[in-house]
């Protein structure tokens, strides 16, 4: 809804703001889209709007009337709103909308179950990074849902254990935008020349996003978090050209001790120094390898370095922006380009 767009950049002015109190500068750097503050407004329930809701006018009207009265008193105490929020006019808008949507609204639950009974294979694709999942990422630093395989079951109504091969997508080196802890972030012109390389800017906001280099520890307790069976390395081509390259695969703890363990506490995982085994790098354009075994021997060493850390075989890499510049199980995949 317009006022959880409102909401989100008011709470973002409002704990990014600088000064000697104890407010302090505690914004997450969401992008400042609303999502943040529609998935409060589902956990708060009686603030919740659902897309069931829009195909009743009547009822989204009287929902609306008393949300709008609460709404403009939130956002008056957070000094962004003078005038009332108008209830009407949002429901018949939203209303307008929901016969635009009657058409594709089902029970999602009984359709997915129902294809799985007759015999279909079902495919669920994931947005945000799993460290970005609201109970397992790296609070606060997170986004408002399950991002992991982990909100599959809680969004679709789908059972865990019918969930079979779960492969893991994984860049060749490690990014972040916004606030939030990056133990291996480059903060330098190798970082620079990820960006450049790898057109590592926000697909919503345009922001440069925060490049480092590849973090096994995290790739691996996602890994396991998630269940992955595999994994699909991406924009493997981005780091050819580097005389060395290097990889994380444990973490100082201020008092020296190493862990290999990941630490979701945002706060403590500020704290930690990565520990890097340093691999040759490759000079070798690689986009147009033909399978695994032409790659030049530092990119396969890479990733086979990759594999023996996280323990799950590399199943995909892609080495350009086409298609056809995939390898699937080591070869080529030409079938993609029709796909």
């Amino acid at each position: 809804m317009p006022y959880h767009k409102e909401q989100d950049a008011a709470l973002e002015e409002y704990l990014g703001a600088k000064t000697s109190g104890a407010r302090g500068n505690l914004s997450i750097g969401t992008t400042r889209r609303g999502i943040g503050p529609a998935y409060a407004d589902k956990v708060r329930r009686s603030m919740a709007i659902r897309v069931g809701d829009l195909l009743d006018a009547d009822y989204l009207r009287s929902r609306l009337h008393v949300i709008c009265t609460l709404r403009t008193a939130e956002l008056e105490a957070l000094g962004v709103r003078t005038a009332p929020l108008d209830a009407d006019d949002l429901a018949a808008r939203y209303a307008a909308l929901g016969e635009r949507l009657r058409p594709h609204v089902d029970d999602t639950v009984y359709a997915l179950h129902d294809a799985m009974r007759a015999g279909r294979r079902l495919l669920f694709e994931g947005a945000n990074a799993s460290l970005l999942d609201i109970d397992h990422g790296t609070f606060p630093y997170v986004t408002s849902s399950n991002c992991s395989t982990l909100g599959i079951p809680a969004g679709t109504g789908v059972p865990g254990h019918a969930i079979g091969r779960v492969l893991g997508i994984m860049k060749a080196y490690s990014t972040r935008v916004g606030a939030g802890p990056f133990p291996t972030e480059l903060d330098n012109e190798i970082g620079q020349r990820i960006r450049e390389r790898g057109r590592e800017y926000g697909t919503t906001t345009g922001r440069p996003r925060r490049c480092g280099w590849l973090d096994l520890v995290a790739v691996r307790y996602s890994a396991m978090v998630c269940g992955a069976t595999g994994i699909a390395c991406t924009l493997f081509d981005v780091l050819a050209g580097m005389d060395e390259v290097r990889i994380c695969v444990a973490y100082r703890l201020p008092d020296g001790t190493v862990t290999d363990r990941f630490i979701p506490d945002a706060h403590r995982l500020e704290g930690v120094t990565p520990v890097y085994e340093t691999l040759p790098g490759w000079a070798e354009d690689i986009r147009d390898a033909s399978d695994r075994e032409a790659l030049p021997r530092a990119a396969r060493d890479y990733l086979a370095h990759v594999e023996r850390v996280v323990g799950i075989p590399v199943e995909v890499v892609s080495l350009g922006p086409e298609r056809t510049q995939t390898l699937v199980d080591g070869r080529r995949a030409t079938v993609l380009a029709h796909a």
